[in-house]
């Protein structure tokens, strides 16, 4: 900190104590996504790379498995700048497409399966797909969702694919064999047609588009993330160049799913680069992570806070050691105080290596900017310090000036993290991209914060609001709002966020809600059909919890709905 004065955050730069010089000197990488994975693993191409359900692929085969999709890509078309959706959870076959498509220069569009139609087919019209992968279980969504598309092939991909012997033969009588017409490839026949095509590798390009991920963000419009190559390797090198424990061949467990930037960036591309062993885990079950944990014995797991709940009052756990776990990691969501200290008395009680490690971070950031790293590294409360080569500091956010440590404002963070843009969006991407005084491009989170004199970051709430529950759904106050507001009892209403009191992560929607005069007639019949009209227009998500009726709802001095005073009701 500087000597006799008040430091500013992106002058002291006070977290960069915790580094070495080695860290704060590294050179940052500068190559595609897949060229960074096959150089730090090329002289280990017999150890495992992903191990799906017991079934383990080396590095070598994961190297030649991409050059087959990659060829497969190619023979269907699919040239340089082209956009490949992928909507499906993590198996062999989706990582080997996405770095296939790296290898030829192509976008990939990631997407939750669980979206709907719909959803689905305004991707794909608004990012002019040329090509599905997806998974055959969502066979007629996706057969209809392309319709009226500029999707030329689509590709199925089977879960029993890569499965070993023994469970592939359980899974297809489960679930029975779905069969794919003529028109759309199966894995094995794109495969297989892309045998006589040759590989042509597309050059590095700097700040060129590689994948596209897609976001609510804090208002609910969908917002499509567009990563770069180095977005994603220069966030990897960060998170490896750092006192976090990571080893090669080190187990880590890839239970966030691929179409989030937090599960392809820390879950996937990082672990590959470092030769870590990756656990693909499509389907995870937080109820079982008890069962999970002792199973797999992994050194590493990544995820959110409600994956981790139960796993604190588990009879499956008693007198367990789980020494082998280096770093329970948790981001995309705060971490309840309760939470945090009933996690590291469980940690403790355990012997896992260290207490549970927060991060923070966005979409927009290639999922996190900083972390808790080990014990050495981590307060309570706090969700870490700065990467080695990112800046992350508070401002004001009416007058834009950077505020000094220990003064709460808008938390920003600008390096080599920060996304491309919006896709198709410049408006949207200026709203949150800006370029400061000291001529550098900052993100402006949305979100209220301040950081210490040793550099730990603490969030304290949003700008915008929204409501996160305990499972990680997002309530986006101001649509359900919009919906409920159109109902001709209701005068003013306004939505926010109140305690899960079944769940010590999350919280749940409340409304507050000023009535018309005719409504007060018949109040307990008016909110009777209230709660009716909630349950027929809304989401069972984002239907509240409780009303309450008050006779106007508070304002701020400037004439704003005060819903922060709301929330302490």
């Amino acid at each position: 900190m500087t000597e006799g004065k008040t430091a500013y955050p992106s002058i002291d730069k006070p977290w960069l104590k915790y580094y070495s010089k080695e860290h704060i000197n590294a050179k940052l990488p500068k190559c595609k996504v897949y060229d960074y994975v096959e150089s730090e693993n090329r002289n280990h191409a017999s150890e495992v790379a992903l191990d799906y359900y017991g079934k383990t692929i080396s590095y070598g085969r994961f190297f030649e498995a991409t050059k087959k999709a990659a060829k497969g890509f190619l023979h269907m078309g699919i040239k340089a700048r082209d956009v490949v959706t992928i909507i499906a959870v993590i198996t062999p076959e989706i990582v080997y497409s996405i770095y296939g498509l790296n290898r030829i220069g192509a976008i990939s569009n990631l997407l939750d399966p669980r979206e709907s139609t719909e959803e689905i087919r305004d991707s794909l019209l608004k990012t002019n797909s040329t090509a599905v992968v997806a998974l055959d279980l969502d066979y007629e969504k996706i057969t209809e969702a392309v319709k009226g598309t500029s999707v030329k092939s689509v590709v199925f991909v089977s879960p029993a694919d890569s499965l070993p012997i023994g469970i592939k033969g359980l899974y297809k009588m489960k679930t029975g064999k779905i069969k794919i017409a003529k028109e759309y490839y199966s894995w094995k026949r794109f495969i297989q047609e892309g045998k006589v095509q040759e590989l042509i590798e597309s050059p590095y390009h700097e700040n060129e588009c590689c994948v596209i991920v897609e976001t609510g963000g804090t208002t609910g419009e969908t917002k499509r993330v567009m990563l770069t190559d180095d977005n994603l390797n220069q966030s990897a090198f960060q998170l490896y160049n750092s006192p976090f424990d990571l080893k090669r061949g080190d187990v880590i467990a890839g239970i966030i799913p691929p179409f989030v930037a937090y599960g392809i960036g820390n879950g996937m591309h990082m672990p590959l680069i470092y030769g870590m062993r990756l656990l693909l885990i499509p389907l995870f079950h937080p109820d079982k992570f008890d069962e999970f944990l002792l199973k797999h014995r992994p050194n590493h797991v990544v995820g959110v806070p409600a994956f981790f709940e139960g796993l604190v009052n588990s009879k499956k756990m008693d007198n367990q050691d789980i020494s082998f776990l280096k770093s329970l990691v948790v981001g995309a969501d705060a971490l309840r105080p309760e939470l945090e200290d009933k996690l590291n008395s469980f940690l403790k009680a355990h012997n896992a290596q260290n207490n549970v490690l927060k991060g923070y971070g966005l979409t927009e950031v290639t999922a996190a900017v900083s972390a808790c790293m080990s014990d050495d590294v981590n307060k309570l409360r706090s969700v870490g310090i700065p990467f080695s080569h990112t800046v992350i500091s508070i401002f004001d956010p009416d007058t834009g000036k950077e505020l000094k440590i220990g003064e709460k404002g808008e938390v920003c963070t600008t390096g080599p993290n920060t996304m491309l843009g919006y896709y198709n969006d410049e408006a949207g991407t200026k709203q949150i991209l800006k370029k400061h005084d000291d001529g550098l491009v900052w993100l402006h989170s949305g979100d209220i914060g301040y950081m210490d004199e040793d550099g730990f970051l603490y969030i304290n709430g949003r700008i915008k609001r929204i409501i996160i529950r305990f499972e990680g759904k997002k309530v986006f106050p101001n649509i359900v709002e919009n919906i409920i507001e159109k109902n001709d009892m209701v005068k003013e209403c306004c939505v926010v966020g109140t305690k899960d009191p079944n769940h010590i992560q999350g919280m749940l929607p409340m409304l507050f809600v000023v009535l018309t005069e005719e409504a007060l007639k018949d109040k307990e019949r008016a909110l009777a059909k209230l709660r009716e009209f909630c349950d027929n227009e809304l989401p069972d998500y984002s239907r509240p919890v409780d009303i309450r009726v008050l006779d106007r709802l508070p304002l701020t001095p400037i004439g704003k709905v005060d819903y922060r005073s709301l929330e302490k009701i």
